[in-house]
């Protein structure tokens, strides 16, 4: 009996042996591949994508310390955003554009303590062979003196949180815009005419060019209320006026608004940065020839960012702008989510 029990089990691993090499076990494992995947297609991953989008944008905000007035003029700027959206399926755009935004998001949270290492870090070394200071004094209206011919408390309130926030308020919400656009490569553009290429590109001017702002070489209140601990951190923060970057942030900006469709965007972003650009002079923080020279760099960054994505679209492979640009077979206008 246990002779016939041991041939019946060799039998039995031989049927099982050849079974596996026949086929049988191979769509035993497909059979569960198959369910496998039936479920993952059955989920909604586009809900899913916009969930964590949503997410991520909420993150970004609270990084910044966005007020409520921030989000309200965020949400103003998305009013007309399927103007603007492409035809690209949500899932295969958010499988690209999520770690786009992210790696954006990771730079925004720390380069705010890269800028200011190496602010310190020229002023420590003193590498500034001109000294603008009385040169900018010296030039009549050059102090923008005129534009607080018309001031009040509440202005001043105004053009403080402009000026504030307007550094990267005014990149953040073309940046999210373009992503509820669908549009990887209005993403890259925004971003690299914004602080990508303009922070390395400006440096050699603070570099060189040693300008502190209106108010310290004037002898008049900052009209920032800032405070500072030390004296050399005063000296820190008064210094890198030329080309003024507020300006040159929210000028790239508005010139890439203009070549959206949505007239509500183009508007609410040629008004707001108008006015960043405005408060640096209303708040005695930059001369007049700051501002022109940061309109100046903003429009060759701009240019720059154009001729960089160009050359970049051509060398990325087929197969990509296949994947990426394939409309799904399910997708329709009236499901899109702006």
């Amino acid at each position: 009996m246990r002779e016939t029990s041991s041939i019946r089990c060799l039998f039995l691993l031989k049927a099982k042996i050849l079974g596996f090499f026949s086929g049988d076990m191979l769509e035993e494992d497909t059979g569960v591949g198959d369910k496998t995947k039936a479920y993952l297609s059955s989920l909604d991953w586009t809900m899913y994508g916009i969930i964590a989008s949503i997410y991520l944008i909420w993150r970004i905000g609270t990084a910044g310390n966005w007020s409520a007035a921030c989000w309200v003029l965020l949400l103003l700027c998305l009013l007309g955003v399927r103007r603007d959206q492409i035809e690209v399926e949500w899932k295969r755009f958010f499988i690209f554009a999520i770690p786009m935004l992210y790696v954006f998001y990771y730079f925004y949270g720390s380069g705010n303590g890269f800028w200011w290492k190496i602010a310190n870090w020229m002023f420590e070394n003193n590498r500034h062979p001109w000294n603008w200071d009385a040169w900018m004094n010296s030039i009549p209206f050059n102090d923008g003196a005129w534009a607080r011919t018309f001031n009040t408390p509440s202005l001043d309130h105004a053009m403080v949180w402009i000026y504030n926030y307007g550094f990267v308020l005014s990149l953040w919400i073309c940046i999210v815009r373009s992503f509820w656009t669908r549009s990887m490569k209005k993403m890259l553009s925004y971003a690299l005419s914004g602080h990508l290429m303009q922070f390395p590109l400006i440096l050699p001017f603070y570099n060189l060019i040693l300008l502190r702002e209106v108010w310290w070489v004037k002898h008049q209140p900052d009209l920032l209320g800032r405070s500072f601990a030390t004296e050399n951190e005063l000296l820190v923060s008064v210094m890198n006026c030329f080309p003024s970057m507020h300006t040159s942030i929210s000028f790239a900006m508005l010139l890439l608004a203009l070549r959206e469709k949505d007239r509500i965007f183009k508007y609410m972003m040629v008004a707001y940065c108008s006015s960043i650009i405005f408060s640096t002079m209303y708040l005695q923080i930059h001369w007049v020839l700051d501002v022109f020279a940061g309109m100046a760099f903003a429009y060759g960054t701009v240019k720059l960012a154009d001729l960089v994505i160009g050359l970049a679209s051509k060398l990325l492979p087929s197969s990509f702008k296949g994947f990426y640009g394939k409309k799904g077979k399910t997708y329709s206008k009236e499901t899109m989510v702006a």
